[in-house]
């Protein structure tokens, strides 16, 4: 029995021979073979799913020493559309055919300006604590160093009474750190002291406490997406 890449045609005689070509020869791959049977999704269908990466990602910040590090959020149930809706037209977005798999990354400043696009909301990767003034949020640079955020979507099977049910699941990872968050006279008088020093939580820090909800319309961004089907 041979396998057959549907990439470019070549054959395989194991899994793992045409597992080792993708991932050597097509290894930026963005051709979704079966793209034509993935259908646009709802605009409710699309808010949910955004809401639903906000929550969980803020969920996991908090305001201490525990709450610093690389963390994962994780939804079981997720369309395979609605991944590939939101990043297909982004430059590090991945697809591996033999895995079922999608992978996007982004990093630094840049990074993080565009998920506040994706996401449609402002302020989506930090969260505050009014009482003791202080912050907890995603990490992008630190100093000089740019810290990364992936997303990933694979296709798995599960079981149960004998019956197999396929479904996404989507896995979110990221870094976080904590610290304080000042008012805007106050952040200003401290940068003028301590010029000398690189804050890397000065453009996460927000002068008042902010909810996750409500937030602006859908932006055009996605709307203008004409080429999905």
């Amino acid at each position: 029995m041979t396998l057959r890449c549907c990439l470019c045609q070549e054959t395989f005689i194991s899994r793992k021979l045409l597992l080792t070509h993708e991932r050597t020869k097509h290894r930026n791959n963005k051709t979704i073979p079966h793209f034509h049977l993935l259908l646009r999704p709802s605009f409710e269908q699309l808010i949910s799913y955004q809401d639903a990466f906000i929550i969980l990602i803020k969920k996991r910040l908090g305001f201490n020493r525990h709450s610093v590090g690389t963390k994962r959020v994780l939804i079981n149930v997720f369309p395979e559309n609605v991944f590939v809706y939101l990043f297909q037209s982004e430059p590090s977005f991945r697809y591996n055919t033999v895995l079922r798999k999608y992978h996007c990354t982004f990093k630094g400043e840049v990074g993080e300006q565009r998920l506040k696009q994706i996401l449609n909301y402002e302020h989506w990767s930090c969260r505050q604590d009014p009482i003791t003034k202080t912050t907890g949020y995603v990490l992008f640079v630190n100093y000089e160093e740019s810290h990364e955020v992936t997303f990933s979507w694979t296709q798995t099977k599960l079981v149960e009474n004998n019956r197999t049910f396929q479904c996404g699941v989507v896995t979110c990872t990221f870094t976080t750190d904590s610290g304080e968050f000042v008012n805007e006279n106050d952040e200003k008088k401290l940068q003028e002291s301590e010029s000398h020093i690189t804050t890397p939580t000065t453009k996460n820090n927000q002068s008042q406490y902010r909810i996750i909800l409500p937030r602006s319309p859908l932006q055009q961004l996605f709307l203008d997406q004409k080429h999905y089907v």
